[in-house]
């Protein structure tokens, strides 16, 4: 199960990476463009990402083979997936925006926090 691990890192720095850029860009590039509102939905998105993008790093090093751990990383990433790509959609017009998947995605990734919890436990 090594390569869920590389995989899940891959992906994870594939976050880092958008959080910089996108940071990048609405710095430079849509300074002044996006109303307050919109500012505030994209910074959200990319402060939920980032700091789960650190979580997921750190969850990635142990190279756990336990189900639950390997389940946390995998509902974080369903989670980040729902959660941050429809704040983005809505806010820059991108195709599959549903509105409906931004409360998913954060009971996501609450309910993964939690399972972390419960795996802190069950570990020997």
């Amino acid at each position: 199960m090594k390569y869920f691990w590389q995989s899940s890192n891959s992906v994870t720095a594939l976050y880092g990476a958008t959080v910089v850029g996108l940071s990048a860009v609405v710095m430079h590039l849509w300074q002044g463009q996006l109303s307050t509102e919109a500012l505030a939905r994209v910074l959200s998105a990319l402060g939920m990402l980032a700091f789960h993008c650190l979580a997921l790093l750190a969850l990635g090093r142990q190279h756990s083979e336990a189900k639950l751990t390997k389940l946390v990383a995998i509902v974080w990433h369903l989670g980040l997936w729902c959660f941050v790509w429809t704040i983005l959609a809505g806010v820059f017009a991108l195709p599959f925006y549903y509105s409906q998947l931004a409360p998913i995605g954060g009971q996501l990734l609450i309910a993964a926090w939690l399972l972390l919890a419960i795996s802190a436990w069950r570990r020997s």
